[in-house]
């Protein structure tokens, strides 16, 4: 199989949880700060999308990296964000209906960028020698 399509399967899983989070997010009506939707598009759309896109065109060098890092950010904001920091869009200052779907697409996005990012990696071990040479001498057994 095409590692390719390995890679994008799980980012295509991630992007229909983002569309339940925002079908979530208008039912719950939670309101975000000034700069939270900018952050949000660009780390977690725009930049995966660009490191899915090189990817499909075999850029190897920057694809997986580019992909591994805006994954692993986008879970970091999503979560402090989302269940730490307190503020009106915290999962846990919701109330109503449309409050165990915003929960749930919240842990589904968290959920959803770590496996992406799991898998990034996978690819970038793959794919970059010196990337795996470094995972190697980090894991690997001492030459003692």
């Amino acid at each position: 199989m095409d590692q390719r399509i390995i890679v994008t399967t799980p980012f295509l899983i991630y992007l229909a949880l983002c569309g339940l989070f925002g079908l979530a997010q208008s039912m719950v009506g939670t309101s975000f700060t000034q700069g939270q939707p900018a952050f949000m598009a660009i780390v977690g759309f725009v930049g995966p999308s660009i490191a899915i896109g090189l990817i499909w065109v075999r850029n190897f060098a920057y694809g997986p990296p580019v992909l591994v890092s805006t994954m692993l950010t986008n879970a970091w904001f999503v979560t402090y964000f989302f269940f730490i920091h307190d503020n009106p869009a915290n999962v846990f200052a919701v109330s109503g209906d449309g409050a165990t779907a915003y929960l749930s697409a919240s842990l589904g996005i968290v959920a959803g960028s770590l496996f992406t990012a799991a898998v990034g990696c996978w690819l970038w071990y793959r794919t970059s020698q010196g990337f795996r040479s470094a995972v190697d001498r980090l894991v690997g057994p001492s030459e003692t």
